[in-house]
């Protein structure tokens, strides 16, 4: 799996894929950027008018429910049809999914149309999503959805079986961190507690994944953004004093990390 990471790196770098965004302009400059970081190029058009012509110049599509509008409630279904009529990569950050009827509704509609061939969310919202009893606060997780020892088992048959149903590939994230396909799983532990103490970077993960999900498929390009993005958080919090230092440092150890640092 690591010759696979190191691979998407590089593959994605030499490629430049174009990667559609409609995502919350709460992060939407480090998201941009985040993508520039990992090999991409970003566009970040929300209007309906002109989506679906974006998106059919795009290698990847990324869909974010944070801080939902109407325009993107108008925008994402026209994107993601235009997604699935040419067989360009789905990513879908279900934010928020687990606190708010109108994002687990919408959220539903999406996957009607076309499904995602990721999907990605904490614990709190894939359960909600796979019908589960959800403990949210806010758009976090509640510590009642927490992964431990206990429940491993039952939430990775839980999500293997919707995986199947679905036919996608989930990312449930946490601080320990769960990829799981029909018939594949590995749980990932990296990253810090730094890395929410400032807003996007739940955000700018899903757009990693969908940079990576342009060059390789939906289980490597998830296991491969969660791993490095969490490296890098753990080598930007040694280089800095505070959040903002540590942002800046975030941004500056993803785009140099070198296959000595994925382990």
């Amino acid at each position: 799996m690591i010759e696979n990471q190191t691979r998407t790196r590089q593959l994605t770098r030499a490629a430049q894929p174009l990667i559609h965004c409609i995502t919350n302009p709460i992060s939407i400059h480090d998201c941009a950027n985040i993508i520039l970081a990992a090999g991409g190029r970003p566009i970040m058009a929300e209007h309906p008018a002109e989506v679906a012509e974006i998106t059919s110049h795009a290698q990847a599509l990324a869909l974010n429910l944070g801080n939902i509008t109407d325009a993107r409630m108008a925008s994402m279904p026209k994107s993601l049809k235009t997604a699935g009529s040419i067989h360009i990569p789905v990513m879908l950050d279900l934010v928020g999914t687990a606190c708010s009827t109108l994002r687990y509704e919408f959220a539903q509609k999406l996957m009607n149309i076309h499904m995602p061939e990721l999907l990605k969310g904490n614990m709190s919202e894939l359960l909600a999503m796979s019908g589960q009893t959800a403990h949210a606060i806010g758009i976090d997780a509640g510590t009642q959805d927490t992964l431990t020892d206990a429940n491993r088992s039952h939430l990775l048959e839980l999500f293997q079986e919707k995986a199947a149903q679905w036919n996608t590939t989930l990312l449930i994230t946490g601080k320990e961190d769960m990829v799981v396909s029909a018939d594949k799983c590995t749980f990932i532990m990296r990253g810090t507690p730094a890395m929410s103490q400032i807003t996007g970077t739940g955000c700018m993960l899903g757009m990693i994944c969908a940079t990576y999900l342009a060059v390789t498929d939906p289980f490597t390009a998830a296991v491969s953004a969660a791993t490095e993005f969490g490296i890098a958080g753990e080598k930007a919090e040694k280089n800095s004093s505070g959040p903002g230092s540590f942002q800046v440092e975030l941004f500056d150890q993803f785009y140099n990390l070198t296959q000595q640092d994925i382990f």
